[in-house]
């Protein structure tokens, strides 16, 4: 419990009075209590102050020493402590209106109580305070802890939250969602999700403090992996303690391991579908849907489409997430995994409006494309994902569209030169490339790829890749220099597209 200036008036040893103040200015928490002389110790006050003076320097009349309490409430001083003497055996009426038109609590000593005795209570109360504090604060850490080990780790730690704190406790997903609560909580969720792009926009190292229907709240992010992955709110009728806060914060730091374990479970699940797909396009699906079973994943049976969805730097969780959680994608039983970072890939059986299940999902991601290819039987699985690959990488579309391989892949001069000779140029002119590639962070082949698509445009190119067009022309110096040709030569230009087509059939 904090103490008030209301808890140093009940201290009958120390005899002190009341002569001015409201009881909710009595109810101010003291930080300290100081003793200054000084016509104007503002300067030397941080906030929570019981200033203690015999008023000896107070310059006088009425606006004096109206000035002289505003300037202390203005500082954040508590309350003003006034030992009377010989000098003033009584409070001077003109601090006391002040005081009262203030509503700054003016307290008298009186003789017979030294400043010193005052002080010295109140660091004592302060220091016995501060370590039923820590005390409080260290068993509610352990009780969060021991909460973090149920079978329903995140409930338990809003539950024993909510009763650390005295308030409620709202725990929602990445979404909005909510994941667990108390009771007192459910009536403010849909204020509080009004504030939830704030929170979003400022980052994942930020937080909110609020007023929601006359209640102290803080909205406070779960941040995992550099990414926010859920919000926690925590409000009651008065603002948090640093106790108080010590123990929120122990709370979203075992709330966002859950969820970070949530999330390696999610990892785990991701490179199982990753690899049940590459034995599918193998071409032997029937071992494929025995790793699938095993490992408990989705495999679609029957004829089957595979498709290639793809995004620009800095949309490539986005798009998977909304891949995964597609409800159209879920009900085909449909198989999605992450190709490579910003390619997502699909299984899917046809049925009617699987394709506008792909375009919709294209349509909701900004800068996303994708190509997909015609129902096949699973033994011409590998054949259909080369050209889906082919029409995705040489076709790069419309925004939000999706190719069609059966359109694209038998049109066309890469048709004429599906033979090992050709592909054998194909790898030997881009080899350079590759191999500088494999030894640098930048995808130099991705680059040229980006940049051949658009016609050589650089502004178009750098936008796609989600980088400043200096640093294309930058990229691009590299992949001439490792390729030792002219990338303005227009004969070059076309070789370099014809050998990466032919390449990535391989």
């Amino acid at each position: 419990m904090p103490l008030t200036v209301q808890n140093l008036l009940d201290r009958v040893e120390l005899k002190l009075g009341s002569v001015a103040g409201s009881a909710a200015a009595f109810r101010g928490e003291i930080a300290w209590a100081m003793i200054s002389e000084l016509p104007d110790p503002s300067p030397y006050l941080d906030g929570g102050e019981l200033v203690l003076t015999t008023g000896s320097r107070l310059s006088q009349g009425r606006s004096a020493r109206r000035q002289y309490i505003t300037r202390l409430k203005q500082a954040g001083a508590v309350a003003l402590g006034f030992g009377v003497s010989a000098f003033y055996p009584e409070v001077p009426h003109d601090l006391t209106a002040a005081a009262e038109e203030m509503d700054l609590p003016l307290v008298t000593v009186p003789i017979g109580t030294s400043f010193a005795v005052i002080s010295r209570w109140v660091a004592d109360s302060l220091s016995d305070e501060r370590q039923k504090e820590l005390n409080y604060a260290v068993a509610a850490q352990r009780d969060l802890t021991r909460a973090s080990l149920s079978p329903y780790a995140a409930r338990s730690i809003v539950e024993r939250l909510a009763k650390a704190v005295r308030g409620w406790v709202l725990l929602l997903d990445q979404d909005g969602g909510l994941r667990a609560d108390t009771p007192a909580g459910r009536t403010h969720l849909p204020r509080v999700r009004i504030d939830l792009p704030r929170l979003r926009d400022r980052g994942t190292a930020s937080s909110l403090s609020m007023n929601v229907a006359g209640e102290s709240v803080v909205l406070l992010p779960l941040t995992v992996r550099s990414s926010i992955r859920g919000f926690l709110a925590v409000g009651r009728s008065t603002p948090l303690g640093k106790s108080e806060q010590a123990i929120v914060t122990t709370a979203v730091s075992l709330l966002c391991v859950e969820l970070n374990s949530a999330w390696s479970l999610l990892d785990n699940q991701r490179r199982h579908r990753l690899a049940v797909f590459k034995v599918a396009i193998e071409g032997d699906v029937t071992l494929a849907a025995s790793i699938a079973d095993s490992l408990e994943t989705d495999f679609p049976e029957g004829d089957l489409r595979a498709a290639v969805l793809g995004v620009p730097p800095g949309h490539e969780i986005e798009l998977l997430e909304h891949a995964e959680s597609d409800y159209g994608l879920q009900s085909l039983c449909a198989l999605v995994a992450e190709w490579e970072r910003g390619r997502v890939v699909v299984l899917m059986p046809p049925a009617e409006g699987d394709v506008r299940t792909l375009e919709a999902l294209l349509r909701r991601i900004p800068l996303a494309r994708g190509a997909v290819s015609d129902p096949v039987p699973p033994r011409e699985l590998p054949e259909a994902w080369r050209q889906v690959r082919s029409v995705f990488n040489s076709a790069p579309g419309a925004l939000g569209k999706l190719a069609f391989a059966g359109d694209v892949a038998t049109a066309g001069l890469l048709r004429h030169l599906d033979n090992d000779e050709a592909r054998g140029w194909a790898e030997a002119l881009l080899a350079p490339l590759s191999d500088k590639s494999r030894n640098s962070k930048i995808d130099l082949r991705h680059t040229l790829r980006t940049f051949l698509a658009h016609n050589g445009q650089s502004d178009a190119s750098a936008s796609t890749l989600g980088i400043h067009r200096h640093t294309l022309r930058y990229r691009m110096g590299k992949v001439a220099e490792a390729l030792g040709s002219d990338i303005d030569d227009p004969t070059t230009r076309a070789e370099l597209w014809i050998a990466l087509q032919l390449d990535d059939q391989l």
